[in-house]
């Protein structure tokens, strides 16, 4: 039933995704910033950002879950059926209460003007349910996840040049934003039937998916708190217009952490599956391979973030959104606090089921996110939820790396990482020298990209990164 795939092809399968899902708001969002203007843009975010907690509630904690325990039993079809019907009925369960949850909110005074916005984003939940996107990742069928996704983002983008032209087409940039996420998720209930049969039995056990699924909510909603509850209280503290400057930094600083993390994303089936049969060294290490590729690639983006900030927003977002360079440089460390972080509770805490561990770090690292919100946002605005982003991403980290020491031990682990960090700042020192020449925005976006990526691997290769060694073996291949 099913046959090992190689997990480098199924990383470069994940990569190619990841960068189509970040090809459409690099193009659309620009386009949109011009045309739809501070205001449009934070009105859109806002709503979306009230929307998915009610879509977090509809899918618990359910797709991490049912990956998880669908990789332990992929080979026995009829267990399989079974876990996968009780999944759905769960799934079916949440989206019904979240969206009348959602609609009845709506109501509320404070979303006056937001209702419709609210209500087609809560749409999302409805698309998670008939989707069942994580049989797919359970059977590591990423080519059909990529082909899909690819076509109904370029449908998006083509629709979006055609209707939204003027300040009053935001519903139909959130419409083309759902679309574009979702909206491919029709075609899965007819290309699940491959791999599933869902229902026609006589019994089924719901019971016993609760707890861990809600462990692994609890994890989610502490982790959607600071990554969307910055937005939120922005807009109900300083309006649309901060929170439009704030999300210009955040969509980029969060893509790039995204593409990074994407050659990961794909590794938690196979962990389970390494953890489920004993296979201790083949865990070891993907683990070890998958530390030096992230702090390879990460640190030297976050230097990077720090040099080209003027040039990457007004390129992106226009000249009106030059408020949004100092949020930008602030949120630099957090690309590589927030890609450790998800790597560690995906790839580390969820295969070994220590979800209570990261329910625990994820419910600190909300807390203090949202007191510093309460504090910053006052008096420094989206600047100082920016600062709170991050030192809650710093909170998270160390209460991890703690915990990790309980129940998995390598002291190898972190050892590149002081190469990784010497050649970042001496493609940053770099870097500097090239922005005091002046170029011009696109000219300097290319000599310092070309010229620190150069500085950035000659000093790993210096210092013998296995990162390097490793590329350079590929190549040789």
């Amino acid at each position: 039933m099913f046959q090992t795939k190689s997990l480098k092809v199924n990383s470069a399968i994940n990569i190619i995704k990841t960068i189509l899902s970040i090809i459409f708001p690099l193009i659309t969002f620009p386009y949109a910033s011009r045309v739809l203007g501070v205001n449009g843009i934070g009105k859109v975010d806002y709503a979306n950002s009230v929307a998915n907690y009610f879509v977090l509630f509809a899918e618990l904690g359910i797709t991490t879950y049912t990956i998880r325990e669908g990789a332990k039993i992929r080979d026995n079809k009829e267990k399989l059926n079974q876990l996968c019907s009780e999944i759905v009925i769960i799934s079916s369960i949440s989206t019904v209460i979240a969206y009348m949850g959602l609609v009845l909110c709506s109501f509320l005074p404070v979303f006056n003007g937001y209702q419709e916005l609210l209500l087609l984003f809560g749409t999302t939940m409805l698309f998670n349910l008939i989707g069942i996107n994580w049989i797919f990742n359970i059977f590591e069928d990423y080519i059909y996840i990529t082909v899909r996704t690819f076509a109904f983002q370029l449908l998006a983008l083509i629709a979006l040049f055609v209707f939204v032209r003027t300040k009053t087409d935001y519903m139909i940039y959130a419409g083309l934003v759902v679309l574009s996420n979702v909206g491919s998720n029709v075609f899965n209930i007819f290309y699940g039937k491959r791999y599933i049969k869902l229902f026609g039995r006589k019994h089924y056990e719901l019971k016993k998916h609760m707890k861990p699924i809600l462990i692994i909510f609890g994890m989610s909603v502490a982790s959607q708190i600071y990554l969307n509850m910055d937005t939120t209280m922005i807009g109900a503290i300083k309006g649309d217009a901060e929170v439009g400057l704030y999300s210009a930094a955040v969509k980029i600083n969060r893509t790039l952490g995204t593409l990074i993390s994407s050659a990961c994303a794909v590794l938690i089936p196979r962990l389970s599956y390494y953890i489920k049969q004993g296979m201790k060294e083949e865990y070891r290490e993907v683990i070890y391979n998958a530390v030096n590729y992230i702090m390879g690639m990460a640190i030297p983006c976050a230097f990077g973030f720090v040099l080209l900030s003027p040039e990457l927003i007004t390129i992106f977002s226009g000249v009106e959104f030059g408020g949004s360079v100092p949020i930008m440089r602030i949120l630099s460390p957090n690309i590589i606090l927030s890609v450790i972080n998800g790597f560690l509770v995906f790839q580390v805490f969820v295969p070994f089921d220590r979800e209570t561990d990261t329910l625990s770090s994820t419910v600190v690292g909300a807390v203090v996110n949202m007191i510093l919100n309460f504090i910053l946002i006052f008096s420094y605005g989206a600047k100082g939820a920016a600062v709170a982003t991050v030192i809650a991403e710093g909170t998270v980290y160390v209460i991890l790396s703690i915990k990790m020491k309980e129940f998995y031990r390598d002291e190898s682990l972190y050892g590149e990482l002081w190469k990784y960090f010497t050649a970042g700042l001496g493609m940053f020192a770099v870097g500097l020298l090239i922005g005091a020449l002046k170029l011009g925005i696109i000219l300097n976006i290319i000599v310092t990209v070309l010229l620190c990526v150069a500085v950035y691997f000659m000093i790993l290769i210096v210092l013998k990164a296995k990162l390097v060694c490793s590329i350079r073996e590929i190549i040789k291949r």
